[in-house]
C-alpha cells in the first residue's frame, strides 16, 4: 500500500516539473519574442528618425537653392528647352527681318553660324569655318553703326591701333586730299592700275601719280593696289614688276595690295581659274613685293578668301577683306575692312570706299 502510494507521488512530480519546464520555455520564448519586438520597434525608430532627418536635409538644402541629382537634371532639361526656345526665337526674328529687307543671304547666313555662305549667279556655296585659321581679335562690340550707315571703332583693346581710310581711283576724279585729311583720315589707299578682264592688257590708272602727290603732301599715310586679272603666275608677278616700277619714288607706308576679285562676265579671262591657280598668283605677286621690302597684302570679297584661295594663303599674307554688311562676317582674321562703298567725304566728290586697318602695336 505504501509502495502504491509512493509510486503515485513520484509520477505526480514527475509531472509536475514537466509543467515548470513547460512554462520556463514558454517564457523564454515568450522573452525572446518580446526583446525581438522591442528590438524591431527600436529599429524602426531609428529608421525613421535617420529617414526624417534626411528630409529635412533636403528641405534645407532645397531652401537654400541646392537640389536633389533628380530636381537638378530636370531644371537642367527645363533650363535647356527654354534656351533653344528662345534662341530659336531670335533666330526667327533675326531671319524674318533680312527676308524682309530684301536680305535673303543674309537670312540664310543666320541659320549656319558655322559655316561661310556666299553666292554667285543664283547660287550658293557653303563653306565650313577652318578653327586652324586664326580668327579676327575683333568683335561685333568693337564696332558701331551709326545712323548714316558708316561704322565706327569703339573697342578698347590697347594692344591694338585701329586707323581708318579710303581707298580711290579714277572713278573718284580730283580729290583735295587737304580736306580729306581734315576729315580724320589717317590713310589713303591708291589704284595703281589694273589688268584688263578680256584682252589682258596692264593699264596705268589715269589718277595715280596726282593721287599719290596729293595724298603724301596732305600729310596722309599712303599704300597701293592693283586690280589684277593675270590667270598665272608669271602674269602674277608681271603685275607686281609693273606695281614695284610705278612706286620705286614715293615713300609707301602701308601695304601694297593684290585686288584679286572674280568679274561677273562669262569672258573674263579669269572666269575658269582654279582654286589652285588663284592661290599660286596670289604668291606669285606677294613674294615678290616682299622681296622688294614692302608689305604684302591680298584684297578681294568673301569670296577671294573662301572659294578662290587655299587656307595658307590667308595664313601667310594680310587680309584686305570687302564687306559691307553690319557685324564684320568674314571670321578670320584680317588687317584692312572695306566696310562702306557709299563713304561721304568732305574733299571729294561723290562716293568713296571707305576702309579700317588693324594695327597691332609692337
Amino acid at each position: 500500500m505504501k509502495k502504491t502510494e509512493n509510486t503515485k507521488n513520484n509520477s505526480k512530480m514527475v509531472k509536475n516539473t514537466k509543467n515548470l519546464i513547460s512554462v520556463i520555455f514558454l517564457s523564454l520564448v515568450s522573452l525572446l519574442a518580446l526583446s525581438t519586438c522591442i528590438g524591431l520597434l527600436l529599429s524602426n525608430a531609428a529608421i525613421r528618425r535617420q529617414a526624417d532627418a534626411s528630409q529635412s536635409e533636403l528641405d534645407a538644402l532645397e531652401t537654400e537653392g541646392y537640389y536633389t541629382t533628380a530636381r537638378a537634371n530636370q531644371l537642367i532639361d527645363q533650363a535647356d528647352a527654354k534656351a533653344r526656345k528662345e534662341e530659336g526665337d531670335r533666330l526667327r526674328d533675326i531671319f524674318r527681318g533680312k527676308l524682309e529687307e530684301g536680305d535673303r543671304i543674309g537670312a540664310i547666313r543666320t541659320l549656319y553660324p558655322d559655316e561661310i555662305i556666299t553666292e554667285y549667279a543664283g547660287q550658293y556655296y557653303f563653306t565650313p569655318i577652318d578653327e586652324s585659321l586664326p580668327l579676327s581679335p575683333l568683335t561685333e562690340e568693337d564696332f558701331q553703326l551709326l545712323e548714316d550707315g558708316t561704322v565706327k571703332y569703339i573697342g578698347t583693346d590697347e594692344s591694338l591701333s585701329i586707323t581708318k581710310g579710303i581707298d580711290v581711283s579714277r572713278t573718284q576724279g580730283d580729290i583735295d586730299f587737304y580736306k580729306v585729311k581734315s576729315e580724320g583720315i589717317d590713310f589713303v589707299m591708291i589704284r595703281v592700275g589694273l589688268r584688263g578682264s578680256v584682252e589682258g592688257t596692264i593699264l596705268e590708272d589715269d589718277y595715280f601719280k596726282t593721287n599719290i602727290k596729293n595724298a603724301q603732301k596732305a600729310g596722309l599715310e599712303v599704300g597701293v593696289y592693283f586690280y589684277s586679272q593675270s590667270i598665272d603666275a608669271d602674269e602674277a608677278v608681271e603685275e607686281a614688276e609693273y606695281v614695284l616700277k610705278q612706286i620705286k619714288n614715293y615713300e609707301i607706308t602701308y601695304p601694297v595690295a593684290l585686288d584679286l576679285e572674280q568679274t561677273n562676265s562669262s569672258d573674263a579671262r579669269t572666269s575658269k581659274l582654279t582654286k589652285q591657280i588663284y592661290s599660286e598668283i596670289a604668291d606669285a605677286f606677294c613674294e615678290r613685293v616682299k622681296e622688294e621690302g614692302y608689305t604684302p597684302m591680298i584684297m578681294g570679297g568673301i569670296r577671294t578668301f573662301t572659294e578662290f584661295l587655299e587656307p595658307v594663303s590667308l595664313e601667310k599674307y594680310p587680309v584686305w577683306v570687302s564687306y559691307y554688311g553690319f557685324p564684320q562676317y568674314y571670321p578670320y582674321d584680317y588687317r584692312m575692312w572695306q566696310f562702306s562703298r557709299n563713304g561721304v567725304i568732305d574733299g571729294i566728290e561723290g562716293e568713296v570706299n571707305l576702309d579700317f586697318c588693324v594695327i597691332r602695336k609692337e
